[in-house]
């Protein structure tokens, strides 16, 4: 029986691994489409965004449609990653290797 929970454990660690990996690939890949969508009165290196093109994810209202649509999903694949992470940490806990 030990062996069978013991797989099951290690399946749900390496499910959460992967799926941890693909949503931190996926943060990346709508973040950059997002941000390539930025209204066109909007200057990337001025003050709407604090001299940091990046910020245009903190503000829908500087981005188009399209472009909000990718930040909820880049948001979405953020929040993935971080609950997969937390799985992970959680896993190492219950089973003594995080100490």
């Amino acid at each position: 029986m030990n062996h069978i929970l013991a797989g099951a454990v290690l399946f749900c660690f390496v499910a959460a691994w992967c799926v941890a990996a693909v949503a931190w690939f996926a943060t990346l890949f709508f973040g950059i489409k997002a941000i390539r969508r930025a209204r066109s009165d909007i200057k990337f290196w001025g003050r709407d965004t604090l001299w940091n093109p990046a910020n245009v994810l903190l503000d829908s209202r500087l981005l188009t449609d399209e472009g909000v649509r990718y930040r909820r999903k880049c948001l979405l694949s953020a929040g993935l990653f971080v609950a997969c992470t937390g799985i992970l940490i959680l896993i190492a806990a219950i089973t003594g290797v995080l100490k």
